[in-house]
Parts: C-alpha cells; structure tokens; sequence
C-alpha cells in the first residue's frame, strides 16, 4: 500500500511518537504538530526525532501544517472537533489514528476488545489463554504496544490481541479485526462526545468493516448491546 509523502502527526504521546518513527522509516517527510512546549518533553526524544528528520511544531498548532499535508494521524488524546482538525476534514485531508495506520499493513490475524469496563483484562486473558494453546501473541493497541512497533518488525505472531479505545475507533476506516468483542458500553468520556448515544456509536465502529467469515461478540446482559444487530454478514454470537 502506497504511503503517503506529506503526513501529519497530531500529539506525540506513545501512539504519535510510534506512528511518527515508523513513518519516517517508509520515506515520508513527517511534520509532529503538537500544543505543548518543547520543555514539556525528555530532550532525548526531541533529538531523535530531529535527527530521524521529523520535523517538530511544539507549542501549538499551524493550520497552515494541517491544510497542507496529505494525511493527519492523530493520537487518541486529540478532540477531532479542535478547529484545525475540523477545516483540515472540510478540505478534505485523510484524518486517521495510528490503529487505522498500521492495520493497513497487518498481515495477522487480530481480536480486537472493547469496551467501558475490563478490556484491559479481557485481551490480557486471551491472550494467555492463546499462549497457553502455543500460539505467539503480541498484545498491544490502548495497552502494551503501538500496533505500529509490530507492524515494523517481523510480524511473527499467530495472534495480534488488541484493546481498542471509542477514541481510537473514531479515526478508523479500513480497520476489520478477525474477531471483535464489545465488553460493556455504560456513559463515560462525555467530555468528548456530545451524549452517550454518541459514545455507544462509536464503541460499535469495531464491527463497521466486518464481513462473512468474521465474528462478532456481544454481551447480552448489556442493555444497549443487546439492541445491536449488525446486518454487515459477520457471525455473531452473545453471552451473559
């Protein structure tokens, strides 16, 4: 899949720091926009990144630098209503998240989990159970690792288990894991979604690209997920 040449990183939290490295390293000329100063961070990754020949805007961010890239990744802690974001989409320029990004070139096989509560327990439980079958797994996404660290390597793992945040699943287009599962879905993050309706939709975006031949899990004690009824052909089975 071609990369894009002008991009974008919005926040250079872990997943900006991880998706601005690897991008680097498949030839764009990347541009980190970011609120906070430079003495904000650790001298040595400022240099790094310099030196890898990422370009740095800290301290607030230019819309001149969003208009004019080809792609704006853009980190979880980042409200997609900021104005910059928001003209940048009414120009048109792709706005993604590094899950979006680096699924794009995931060669296997992913569970994805979310949820309001216990996605962290779930995905680690899984995957010890998978390690337990003798399978190799690679845990990663809201905890763990960048997706994008994996990605970059050799890709060696039978499993990639994920914990995908409602966050991260707002900037997703493309992303279809093997298997989803949707833990619970009760109000939270309404700081950043307009009512719990709102936040509830996107915890459904990780089944928004499934199809036949992938599976989708829901727990049926949960009253909002028991109202869910995909019709996108993947295979769907309840609990609770």
């Amino acid at each position: 899949m071609k990369i894009e040449k002008n991009v974008l990183v919005v926040g250079l939290g872990q997943s900006g720091l991880a998706a601005a490295r690897w991008l680097v390293r498949q030839g764009s000329q990347v541009t980190v926009s970011e609120k906070r100063k430079k003495s904000d961070f650790n001298n040595d990754v400022v240099a790094d990144l310099l030196r890898s020949g990422v370009k740095l805007e800290l301290g607030g961010h230019k819309i001149k630098t969003f208009l004019e890239s080809d792609l704006i990744v853009v980190s979880p802690g980042v409200s997609l209503d900021i104005k910059t974001l928001a003209q940048a989409r009414k120009q048109g320029v792709s706005i993604i998240g590094e899950i979006e990004l680096a699924s794009r070139y995931l060669k296997t096989p992913c569970i994805a989990v979310t949820g309001t509560n216990g996605k962290s327990t779930v995905v680690n439980l899984i995957g010890e159970m998978l390690r337990k079958g003798g399978k190799r797994v690679f845990i990663g996404g809201n905890i763990g690792r960048p997706l994008t660290y994996y990605v970059e390597g050799e890709q060696n793992a039978d499993y990639v288990v994920l914990e995908i945040s409602s966050f991260q699943l707002d900037t997703i287009q493309t992303f279809s894991p093997l298997m989803a599962l949707i833990l619970n879905v009760s109000p939270d993050h309404l700081d950043r979604y307009a009512d719990y309706n709102s936040y509830a939709r996107s915890k459904e975006r990780i089944f928004a690209n499934q199809g036949p031949g992938q599976t989708l899990i829901l727990n049926d004690d949960d009253p909002w997920l028991r109202e869910v009824q995909p019709k996108n052909g993947s295979t769907v089975y309840r609990y609770g």
